[in-house]
């Protein structure tokens, strides 16, 4: 196939995100994937890199990904390696939070492109710094943001803002209100959960699952190709004994007395439907902020217009990693549905709503400085 477009991926973190990650990147078969079924896509893993040993790596390619005899996956107990190997064209950074700057400074100075997990930085002049390296250095940079490639968000962006609508408005009138919640039950006594309950890591609710609440409110609270003027926010919070968030909630003021109101929390979890968008002709309702599966769209008389449910073969990230080849293929630079400017948005969202719940970092975390 001679316009076959071939992407090699290196992942550093093999932790439980990049699991996923990489077992929807190479094993679903969704019928929502035609680039890859066809082969017109063809993602590659040639390299698994863990900084605290090569031990880890090789154990993520044979119990994690189940590639045990694929002989294309090099393991890898540093970055460097990976970061100096020619054939990379992509390096997917799935490491905790508190690194997220470093790492991701580290590889675009060695000239790679990189798919940054999110939240893309734990502050705003991180993300600030890494966008301007990115353009000096013409890479590709995204934040992995995976929901906004999902079926239910591009069909519900689509509906409200493409299709049947009139003038400025959106398919359901003027938004007025979005209010959206993710929540889990995040056990501080489970080891696994050291990420969430401790600030030297970047932890607290809001960066974990909180970006996903406020991502809805951010995306469909403007109009297409319109830049949002930055909300007036009040924010509240319950911190763990360690200092972190672990239930918060944030209301959003845009002009013309648009609300988003959002929250997440760690104490419990919600089964109830996540996101709720009111306009003044109609309603949304989206079952899950993260990784949406089904969704309801009403008239202004709360009469049912649209339902459709999804089943995805895997969780669904694979939806991101097509759009990531789909990019490099085009030589972009960055995603047009998640462009640096919405992360750069997120980001200054995420400090000012940090700032008043008093979730602070230590000062290392926080630096611009690269060692």
């Amino acid at each position: 196939m001679t316009d076959q477009i071939i992407i090699n991926w290196a992942v550093l973190g093999p932790g439980r995100i990049a699991e996923t990650f990489v077992n929807d990147l190479l094993h679903s078969k969704d019928k929502l994937r035609p680039e890859v079924n066809s082969g017109k896509i063809k993602h590659q893993l040639i390299a698994v890199a863990s900084h605290s040993s090569l031990e880890n790596a090789e154990r993520f390619k044979k119990e994690s990904i189940h590639e045990e005899s694929n002989d294309l996956i090099k393991c890898y107990g540093n970055y460097d390696e990976v970061l100096n190997n020619p054939k990379v064209d992509i390096v997917y950074i799935a490491t905790v939070n508190s690194t997220h700057f470093s790492i991701c400074y580290q590889a675009l100075q060695h000239n790679k492109n990189v798919l940054m997990e999110k939240p893309f930085t734990v502050n705003h002049k991180q993300a600030e710094i890494l966008t301007a390296l990115a353009k000096k250095k013409n890479l590709f940079l995204m934040e992995a943001y995976w929901t906004r490639y999902n079926p239910v968000y591009q069909d519900v962006y689509k509906y409200l803002f493409t299709d049947n609508r009139t003038g400025d408005e959106s398919s359901i009138g003027d938004i007025k209100r979005i209010v959206t919640d993710l929540s889990y039950v995040f056990d501080e006594a489970d080891p696994q959960m050291n990420r969430i309950y401790n600030p030297a890591l970047g932890g607290g609710v809001l960066l974990d699952i909180g970006i996903y609440a406020l991502y809805w409110v951010l995306g469909f609270i403007g109009k297409p190709g319109r830049k949002l003027a930055f909300p007036q926010i009040n924010a509240s919070a319950a911190l763990a004994d360690t200092g972190v968030d672990i239930s918060t909630a944030a209301v959003l003021k845009f002009e013309n007395g648009k609300l988003g109101v959002s929250s997440c929390s760690g104490y419990f979890t919600n089964e109830a439907r996540r996101v709720l968008i009111n306009g003044t002709k109609g309603s949304v309702e989206v079952d899950d902020s993260c990784r949406p599966n089904e969704y309801w769209i009403y008239d202004d008389n709360h009469k049912l217009v649209i339902h459709k449910a999804y089943t995805y073969d895997g969780k669904g990230m694979f939806f991101e990693t097509d759009h990531v080849a789909l990019c490099l293929a085009k030589g972009l630079k960055e995603s047009p549905l998640h462009t640096m400017d919405d992360a750069l948005l997120m980001s200054n969202v995420l400090d000012t709503i940090r700032e008043q719940i008093n979730n602070r970092y230590p000062d290392n975390i926080e630096s611009t400085d690269i060692a």
